[in-house]
């Protein structure tokens, strides 16, 4: 403020500096607090402020130690500056100074959250209460540090324990009690809330309960420590070798049998390097699936969606490292996951990037909300005593309405807003406008369809490939072709923004046949070069409904370009075989006949899949995406189990998509999949097939 003036009252003693603010507009009342602080034991900076109707939010007062408030006469204005300064205040005890015409008497001042109010004439008891306010406003601040503290301690320490070899947890009885993140997912579950209250004896192999149950009673009767090595079992009957050291815990009650259980899987020396990738935030396919079918919950509560990405990232690796730096990052996950509250969902979307999909009551409480998130980002010190740093960022949110159909495209529009903050400086926050109308009326999707029609005119789609990694050793290169919208700043835009205005225009036979015949051309390129790859190409309702056109143009497509039709495996999702059932295995055998293969994705979603796989063939399975979560219920546990034993029956590999974490493709390959193909293994890539292919084999 512009009316501040400092002046420095040097202080005797060594530590940390503290400020008094003296608010009054006379000289002389100013100079008396001077001389009182002059023989001050702490090093003191006195700040003068001149009219405490000056005073704004942006003035909120910060590591001050105490307020002189010489308040107005006026008894109205008085109390209207008293709030305004205790409500900027802070931690900082508030004086009032009465010069004989205050115009509040000390009970009203007291019931105003004043600290005293003290008559400038008693010069003793005046500077008895500045040193006893200094006293507590610098204990105030020193216990809101050392929280602060604390609490990055705690979190710093949660990253670290994500990333432990060894999982660490109580036993009250035998149910599980304050596990860390690595005894969750040892145990098989996804987070530390969903192990608390389990029964570990449930997850003992049963020939060795016996065992462990009497190393528990040996532990509690004697008071001594114990171990053994014994099996954990986990999904689909899962059993894993594990060494554990069980020690006398602390009873909080005196029937009550507590015991510390460290657990350690017996191999873990063959998976040093084997790195748990943080806290469990959900990944970007999640993101993407929520997106697809999220709608406010209740009619009182607006749904707002927020991105949020750390700036300066390379800088920040330069300065720590990526190893620090990597866990500094992690951090803010683990902020944003103590910020949310109730449904309110984080999603880790890339390198220091998230996004944030909240519930409130009101479009304002959401900005209230972004607003606040992005300022508490920047006043927090991330790491700890050795690397400890604070973190700018730049955030943009908007609300989410008239229905799922374009969240991907509102998703987008927030990542370009954030991405063009960033360039222009960062450490900013803005509110996107998303017109639903744009995209969801009559002239937004005429919009998309002249695009569209101009794309397949001149070239304007790109393709991008996504590895599909063999989990047995199969040395083929496999690639799931993705299509992307190129805008005309030489963006990719993702097809959910853009295909439902295709599929309404009966533009879909039309992009499908510009998928394949790319896709063609790049077999036939990389053919050349000496490489073999395999592309997966995803078929579309309208394409399986008129099939026998299709497979007349893939015939004469195939003449011009002569590849190995096995190179080229069509996808069907299983819902549009259940659909079209009839166009859908004509077209299926009909490629099948031409020595094309065919593959069922989103298979498994209802327990009526085994029927779907009866009725035409199939020379690969994708798994619906759900069976890429880390944890799933008993019902889907059951059906997993089922398609693996009728996929083996018929000799078919299983596929499982969206993989987003080391945890669910350890589980998907114990449990019998074949191939996994996700972000965490391999982002989609336009340049993937664009030279040599052998950099890219799997």
């Amino acid at each position: 403020m512009n009316q501040h003036k400092t002046a420095s009252v040097p202080g005797t003693g060594v530590g940390k500096t503290l400020a008094v603010m003296a608010i009054t507009a006379e000289d002389a009342v100013f100079e008396r607090i001077r001389t009182l602080l002059d023989d001050s034991n702490d090093p003191v900076d006195l700040i003068r402020c001149e009219d405490p109707s000056q005073l704004g939010e942006q003035d909120a007062i910060s590591g001050v130690a105490v307020i002189a408030l010489h308040c107005h006469s006026e008894d109205s204005r008085a109390r209207r500056e008293l709030g305004l300064v205790h409500g900027l205040a802070g931690l900082a005890p508030v004086i009032v100074l009465d010069d004989g015409d205050a115009g509040l008497t000390r009970a009203d001042a007291l019931e105003d959250g004043a600290f005293d109010v003290v008559p400038l004439a008693e010069t003793d008891l005046l500077e008895l209460r500045l040193r006893q306010a200094l006293e507590i406003g610098r204990v105030r601040v020193e216990l809101q540090d050392a929280a602060q503290r604390l609490n990055q301690t705690q979190r710093r320490l949660d990253v670290l324990l994500s990333h432990g070899q060894d999982a660490r947890a109580t036993l009250v009885g035998q149910r599980v009690a304050d596990p860390s993140p690595a005894f969750a997912r040892l145990i098989g579950v996804n987070d530390t809330e969903s192990a608390r209250g389990i029964d570990l004896l449930d997850r003992v192999a049963p020939h060795d309960r016996d065992r462990f149950s009497n190393a528990l009673d040996q532990v509690t009767t004697e008071q001594s420590d114990a171990s053994l090595v014994f099996d954990l079992t986990t999904h689909l009957n899962h059993r894993q070798s594990v060494r554990a050291l069980l020690t006398p815990g602390v009873a909080e009650k005196g029937d009550e049998r507590r015991t510390n259980v460290v657990l350690q899987s017996v191999d873990s020396e063959r998976r040093t390097g084997e790195a748990a990738r943080g806290p469990a935030l959900d990944g970007r396919m999640a993101l993407h699936s929520v997106l697809s079918h999220t709608v406010s919950r209740a009619k009182e509560y607006v749904l707002g969606m927020v991105f949020i990405a750390v700036d300066e990232i390379s800088g920040l690796q330069d300065q720590f490292g990526l190893a620090e730096s990597d866990l500094l990052l992690q951090e803010v996950g683990l902020y944003l996951l103590q910020a949310i509250r109730g449904e309110d969902r984080v999603f880790r979307f890339g390198a220091g990037e998230y996004v944030t999909i909240v519930e409130r009551h009101s479009v304002n409480e959401i900005e209230e909300f972004a607003q606040s998130l992005h300022s508490a980002i920047s006043g927090e010190v991330f790491g700890d005593d050795r690397h400890g740093t604070r973190l700018s960022s730049s955030l943009a949110y908007c609300v989410l309405s008239g229905g799922s159909a374009q969240n991907d495209a509102r998703l987008q529009r927030l990542m370009d807003t954030v991405y063009e903050l960033r360039e222009d400086g960062g450490n900013a926050c803005q509110k996107c406008i998303v017109d639903s109308g744009e995209s969801t009326g009559d002239e937004g999707r005429d919009a998309w369809v002249e695009r569209l029609r101009e794309a397949l005119d001149h070239d304007r789609f790109n393709l991008a490939y996504q590895g599909v990694t063999s989990l047995a050793g199969d040395s083929q290169p496999y690639f799931d072709v993705l299509l992307r919208y190129v805008d005309d700043r030489g963006a990719l835009v993702r097809p959910g923004e853009f295909l439902p205005a295709a599929e309404q225009a009966n533009m879909m036979p039309a992009i499908d046949r510009w998928v394949v015949q790319r896709a063609i051309d790049v077999i036939w390129q990389q053919k050349a070069k000496a490489t073999e790859i395999i592309l997966f190409v995803k078929l579309s309702p309208a394409t399986i409904k008129d099939g026998e056109a299709f497979a007349t143009w893939l015939a004469s497509a195939i003449e011009q370009h002569p590849i190995e039709p096995s190179a080229l495996i069509f996808s069907f999702r299983e819902d549009d075989v259940r659909s079209h059932v009839r166009p859908a295995t004509q077209l299926a055998e009909s490629l099948t006949d031409s020595g094309f293969r065919v593959a069922l994705t989103h298979y498994g979603s209802t327990p009526k899949a085994v029927q779907v796989l009866d009725r035409m063939p199939a020379n690969f399975i994708k798994l619906a995406p759900d069976f890429a979560r880390q944890m799933l219920g008993r019902e889907q546990d059951e059906r997993l189990a089922h398609i693996i034993a009728s996929a083996r029956e018929r000799e078919i590999p299983l596929i499982a998509e969206q993989i987003e974490d080391a945890n669910s493709m350890a589980r998907l390959w114990q449990a019998g999949i074949n191939y996994v193909q996700g972000h965490f293994i391999q982002e989609p890539d336009t340049e993937a097939l664009a030279g040599d292919t052998a950099d890219n084999t799997l």
